[in-house]
């Protein structure tokens, strides 16, 4: 049996979330004395947003502040302290209809009927054969230099839901990761209580297959289904943009076309707004049109450079470089790196944007 649910796109900056994720990155950061503005730097997202509940962010612009806390804090388990902080109170009514579901297997497959809701950089997926099941993970096609960073966080999040809806502080019988050991390594015991497996074909928690038929301790059959049919509704409202920040949407625009969506005036016309309306509000939100321009090409450059092999002209050309020297010229400006050296160094190193 396999079930999986994806809410991966080509790219990040189309995928809409809450702030959940970036106010727990802060609010982790803050407490090694971290200024949350400084986090937060080049996302678009103010310390005085993060308090508010309705605003709306992209992957992409949690991508920013994942890499911003990871030069800051020069702590690469922080990706796993951020996953096991995110418990199923966090993702609000998804979080609901799992803790009420009837068994595991039920609240997992709300995770895989409402992908958009739980918000996760992979497809993840539900696999039993006999007596062992695992929840695993794949099609990770997000910034490279934070795939482990990334995994890490799903994967403690994934087993910190289960320990909610179950009520139960359980260790899975084994954690594999496909990446190779890092210096963090023993930082998984910490979060998981068992044993963890490097250089493996796929990531994923391991655990016995008869837990998926455990019945929860707050299952509410009625309840469930009230609850599937609220969570189905807000993943159609998400994605189709209505509650989307003038940010998010911008950042959305330039980042599906480059080329066409590289001038203020181009953007605002299609946010049906006036240039000077489109400047304000994005002044009101201590943004420069300039930095979400560079940003979105930054990631489109990323994108093309660690998944593609196109030639860095072809690469500039797409993103709308008359002269590839330009482009490199950009690229140093954003990762103080040229593109050929980004593409040759491995992919645990980070690239921070500066905007």
């Amino acid at each position: 049996m396999k079930r999986s649910g994806s809410c991966v796109q080509s790219s990040a900056a189309l995928v809409p979330s809450t702030l959940q994720t970036i106010s727990t990155i802060a609010r982790l950061t803050a407490r090694r004395d971290i200024d949350p503005e400084r986090v937060l730097a080049g996302s678009g997202i103010t310390a005085a947003g993060l308090q508010d509940t309705t605003l709306m962010v992209t992957h992409a612009q949690e991508q920013i502040v994942s890499a911003n806390a990871r030069a800051l804090t020069a702590d690469d388990s922080l990706g796993l302290q951020i996953g096991n902080a995110l418990r199923v109170s966090s993702f609000g009514l998804l979080g609901y209809a799992m803790l009420v579901s009837p068994t595991l297997l039920d609240a997992l497959q709300c995770i895989f009927d409402y992908p958009v809701l739980f918000g996760s950089y992979f497809d993840v997926s539900l696999k039993v054969e006999g007596y062992a099941a695992s929840i695993t993970l794949d099609d990770y096609r997000y910034r490279p230099d934070l795939e482990i960073w990334n995994t890490d966080m799903c994967l403690a999040a994934l087993w910190a839901v289960v320990c909610d809806v179950m009520a139960d502080k359980i260790s899975p019988d084994c954690v594999a990761l496909r990446h190779g050991k890092p210096e963090h390594a023993a930082a998984y015991r910490q979060i998981f209580g068992c044993s963890t497996y490097f250089d493996r074909p796929e990531s994923g928690l391991y655990f016995p297959a008869e837990l998926l038929s455990s019945p929860l301790p707050l299952a509410d059959p009625f309840s469930y289904q009230v609850m599937r049919q609220q969570c189905a509704q807000l993943q159609r409202t998400w994605q189709n943009n209505s509650n989307l920040d003038v940010i998010t949407k911008a950042l959305r625009l330039i980042s599906a076309d480059p080329l066409k969506y590289n001038q203020l005036t181009n953007v605002a016309s299609e946010l049906f707004m006036s240039e000077r309306t489109l400047r304000r509000r994005l002044d009101e939100r201590g943004v420069k049109f300039q930095a979400l321009l560079d940003q979105a090409l930054c990631d489109k450059a990323l994108e093309y450079l660690s998944r593609t092999a196109l030639p860095v002209a072809d690469i500039a050309e797409k993103l709308g470089y008359s002269e590839t020297a330009s482009f490199r010229h950009a690229f140093r400006r954003w990762t103080g790196q040229c593109p050929s050296e980004y593409r040759a160094m491995p992919v645990e190193k980070s690239v921070v944007l500066s905007v």
